[in-house]
């Protein structure tokens, strides 16, 4: 079953001042899909426009073109119902603003269950515990205030609050990018299994291709606003071959890459502005519509990708690729 639908979803945001304000397109005309019970990651560098995207999906933000369906009905953000926002559930980067400091982990936990009325309030403590026992939490901490964990502690609670709700899709944005090396190997791992115990469905944004390939059944590569390479089976990934990729993955190409201090192309919002830490938009980028957008990185840039826009064409089953050079 088709779960998520994004269709031609593009978003764009104003920025600059009252009297230089422009436009800067975070996505630009972007279709994906997820389907049920599948972990969709979405990954790219800071300022890709994948947190936005990841946004869009659950509902949270509207976007300017295209439309969102959930379970075949439109998602409008502006009226998301009690039913979807109970489905649609999110972890987010950084767990130490998402918990309230005042809050104990059993009322961290209690929040989406009182909130949606999921069960008699005698039941309350017997479904927290559970729920902070199945992420490894023991119940002797249950009381414990939040600033009393470790991040790696603190985002597990996080996920516990998340499973409360009993979603049908858990928007993962960067989850592992504050912890530790050794802690995200256990956080990512968690995930897994509470995925097949649960039969969740993940869309887990990541800067990491690495991360991701453990645990995502599919695979979508964006860079300023756009997809650009997209597998619909996880076993392609050592076939991955968009230049960008390379990069991401740290492969070597037989002309060096242009440094990204000399990169204009980066259209969209910071991705530090999706995880909180800046809440600015980079006004610098080059919002330019012809062309490929990593035209200005790439070592294998020719004139054709400054003046066409590569369409995402199928490379080989199961496995797209806009890019000029790669066809």
């Amino acid at each position: 079953m088709r779960l998520i639908e994004l269709q031609h979803i593009t978003m764009t945001y104003q920025s600059g001042g009252r009297l230089h304000q422009s436009e800067v397109r975070a996505v630009r005309d972007v279709t994906l899909h997820i389907e049920q019970g599948e972990c969709l990651a979405l990954v790219g560098e800071s300022g890709s426009g994948k947190s936005t995207l990841g946004r869009i999906a659950v509902g949270l933000e509207k976007p300017t073109e295209g439309r969102v369906l959930f379970k075949g009905h439109i998602l409008d953000a502006r009226k998301v119902d009690r039913q979807d926002r109970q489905a649609l559930q999110m972890v987010y980067q950084n767990s130490f603003e998402a918990a309230n400091p005042r809050f104990t982990a059993s009322q961290v936990v209690e929040e989406p269950i009182r909130y949606f009325r999921l069960a008699p309030k005698n039941e309350w403590n017997q479904r927290i515990l559970e729920l902070l026992g199945r992420v490894g939490i023991p119940k002797d901490e249950a009381e414990k205030k939040t600033t009393e964990f470790s991040g790696g502690q603190l985002q597990r609670i996080c996920i516990a609050r998340a499973l409360a709700a009993r979603p049908e899709l858990i928007l993962l944005d960067e989850p592992l990018s504050s912890l530790d090396v050794s802690v995200q190997a256990q956080i990512l791992n968690l995930l897994r299994h509470l995925k097949e115990e649960f039969g969740l469905t993940y869309l887990l944004i990541s800067h990491d291709l690495e991360t991701v390939y453990n645990i995502a059944d599919r695979l979508a590569v964006m860079y300023a606003g756009r997809i650009v390479e997209e597998i619909d089976d996880i076993e392609l990934f050592d076939s991955l071959r968009h230049p960008y990729t390379a990069l991401l993955l740290g492969k070597d190409t037989d002309v060096e890459q242009k440094p990204a201090a000399e990169d204009k192309a980066v259209a969209g919002e910071s991705d530090a502005a999706a995880d909180d830490e800046t809440g600015e938009i980079d006004a610098t980028a080059d919002d330019r519509t012809e062309g490929c957008v990593y035209a200005n990185r790439c070592p294998y840039a020719e004139k054709r990708c400054f003046e066409l826009v590569p369409e995402l064409t199928e490379f080989e089953q199961g496995h797209r690729i806009a890019c000029h050079h790669c066809r």
